[in-house]
């Protein structure tokens, strides 16, 4: 059941990306204030864009393609996301690398 759905997370990841600017510029804030600091951890960065854009991005895609029965947890499940979450934290590390903050 656990099992990642690289389609289904490269979707997600996708739609993450475009879904809310307010969302994606305030995980880069503070993904940033903690490479700024040092203190980076990439198992903890991936947890925290799983919680703060993972999970409204999915939530609003079973909302707009999913039908009534269809929940969000189900279509995206943890291992999906976390594999999502890594692609996109991974890419804040190469802005960060590059000194590109928000």
């Amino acid at each position: 059941m656990n099992t990642v759905d690289q389609i289904a997370a490269d979707e997600l990841a996708l739609y993450a990306l475009n879904f809310s600017g307010s969302h994606y510029n305030m995980v880069g804030k503070t993904l940033g204030k903690f490479y700024k600091q040092g203190t980076y951890n990439h198992d903890r960065a991936s947890q925290y864009v799983d919680r703060y854009l993972l999970v409204p991005a999915a939530k609003d895609y079973v909302l707009c393609h999913g039908s009534m029965r269809d929940s969000w947890h189900k279509m995206f499940n943890k291992a999906t996301r976390m594999e999502a979450a890594e692609a996109i934290a991974r890419g804040f590390v190469v802005e960060f690398k590059l000194n590109n903050f928000f």
